[in-house]
């Protein structure tokens, strides 16, 4: 701390002698001690508005403003933080904060900056509890100079191309590089996404055909039983839901495949099938117009949510599994009661039919992407936009919210992808490198990178922080359909994570943490 204040007081007095104040000799540098940042900041204004007074107006004059409002935010933060290896207890970094300061984002940006560990997921943990992405220092109760353990994970990004092959491959440098495992499916790949665990790959290709794949050695596990449109897994990796043929929904075991249960209901195509976070429901959209809730255990129609007059696209649950949101060819988006199945709010103001919609992390927003050319972010209690976000080419191909809920990702009809502040709608970085426009582009889970995958057959690791490119990972010849992020931590011993060998009390110390933080990846 000190060696960020103590240039800013010779700073002062070089301002002093400049715009000769009367009160503050120019042979004299004002009488500030390190450690005193808002007397520095005091001192620092009452300097500017002299020379304000006086006329001076300079560049140079300018930059001190600006540095002005970084040292009044520094000069608000009130905690000192300690970060700590979880094995080693070696101190990793230093960093300061607000108490309204959201925990995590300051606790990695301060690893991050020190030790420049970009590919691998992040875990924070406070009394063997496992941080929240939302959770300020005050609603934690950390306070001025605990410490904070950090817990290392490997990253693995899957991809899926429509040449008909998935590939997983390990982006940490700082474990062994594996190399990308090739599985060749049936047929142009639609969709694809890696188990909870990390273990297993999920995958259907057209022509309705689902499968699950080791994801180490691409072996064939199964096939799903029946037609498969769309697939997803549940919370708890245990079951596998997705639109079938005929207008119904199916939920398979995933450990074999098999049709546990068939939800029949709807007169017109299934568009869409997820999961609640608890995973105890399960919610439906249809071309029909109308949503449904069904009780994953039996498959037992709960309700039907009616209301729009399109076709429905897609239906999603949102974090606490109070609220389902849906989103229309109607050019709508509708906010329902998971409990009753009464319309809330209707979100209006898209001119042409939406292609998706989501909740923010917190349920306090959503997010509706259309194809009139936009993505607005939502407030989902008034009901009120907020952000109107374009899209370059009025195409969207795809958008989300960061995990923290601060940006929200765009791709569009381009060779480029936009990263927005949330809450004031400006562009804070254009990702550009891809060679054709992008097709899909999604977060990590600690909101640290984007994977975007390309109609150039290729698929990138972008650093969120700074806009720029990590990694390009080649190998296929199609269009790039999934590209995603995945924290793994199950089945790998702590040695592994935390690099070296533990003792056996070190073992028994870590494991809880590995614990807390599985339940997290």
């Amino acid at each position: 701390m000190s060696s960020s204040w103590a240039p800013l007081a010779h700073t002062m007095g070089l301002l002093s002698g400049l715009f000769s104040l009367e009160d503050t000799p120019a042979t004299t540098e004002p009488d500030f001690r390190e450690g005193e940042p808002i007397k520095c900041v005091e001192e620092l204004r009452r300097i500017i508005e002299r020379a304000e007074s006086e006329g001076v107006e300079s560049e140079a004059l300018d930059d001190i403003k600006s540095r002005l409002e970084e040292l009044e935010q520094e000069a608000q933060k009130e905690l000192t933080i300690t970060i700590c290896h979880a094995v080693s207890g070696e101190a990793v970094a230093v960093v300061r904060a607000r108490p309204t300061d959201k925990v995590v984002a300051v606790l990695r940006e301060g690893v991050l900056r020190e030790t420049g560990d970009a590919l691998v997921a992040l875990r924070f943990v406070v009394d063997l509890q496992v941080l929240n992405e939302n959770e300020t220092f005050e609603e934690v109760g950390i306070k001025d100079g605990d410490r904070v353990l950090v817990v290392r994970s490997p990253l693995r990004c899957l991809t899926a191309a429509f040449d008909g092959t998935c590939r997983v491959c390990s982006l940490s440098d700082g474990f062994s590089r594996d190399e990308a495992i090739v599985a060749v499916e049936s047929g142009p790949v639609l969709s694809a996404s890696l188990s909870p665990c990390g273990g297993h790959v999920l995958a259907v290709c057209s022509g309705g055909d689902g499968c699950v794949r080791d994801s180490y050695t691409g072996d064939l596990e199964f096939h799903l039983s029946g037609w498969a449109a769309s697939a997803e897994w549940s919370p708890d990796g245990r079951r596998i839901v997705g639109a079938s043929d005929t207008g119904a929904a199916r939920i398979w075991c995933a450990s074999t495949g098999r049709c546990l249960q068939v939800l029949s209901g709807h007169s017109d195509d299934v568009k869409s099938a997820s999961f609640s976070p608890d995973g105890s429901m399960i919610v439906t959209a249809s071309a029909d117009g109308t949503a449904a809730l069904w009780e994953a255990e039996s498959g037992r129609l709960v309700v039907r949510l009616s209301g729009h007059s399109d076709i429905v696209r897609s239906a999603a649950f949102s974090p606490d599994g109070a609220w389902v949101l849906t989103s229309s060819m109607d050019a709508t988006a509708r906010v329902w009661s998971s409990s009753s199945g009464l319309c809330a709010r209707v979100l209006t103001g898209h001119s042409k039919a939406l292609s998706g919609a989501q909740f923010s992390p917190d349920g306090l927003r959503a997010l509706t992407a259309s194809f009139d050319g936009t993505v607005r972010v939502w407030d989902t209690q008034k009901g009120e936009c907020l952000q109107m976000l374009p899209a370059e080419n009025n195409v969207v191909n795809a958008a989300s919210f960061s995990p923290d809920g601060s940006s929200v990702l765009v791709a569009s009809a381009s060779e480029s992808l936009r990263l927005f502040c949330a809450d004031t709608g400006e562009c804070r970085f254009t990702l550009s490198g891809h060679e054709d426009w992008v097709r899909v582009a999604a977060f990590s889970p600690d909101g640290m990178l984007v994977a975007s995958g390309s109609y150039d057959g290729t698929a990138r690791i972008w650093s969120a922080l700074d806009g720029q490119c990590i990694q390009m990972l080649e190998g296929h010849e199609g269009a790039v359909v999934t590209a995603a992020i995945s924290a793994l931590l199950k089945g790998l011993m702590p040695s592994v994570l935390f690099g070296g060998s533990l003792d056996g009390d070190q073992l028994q110390n870590v494991a809880q943490l590995v614990l807390a933080a599985v339940q997290l990846s």
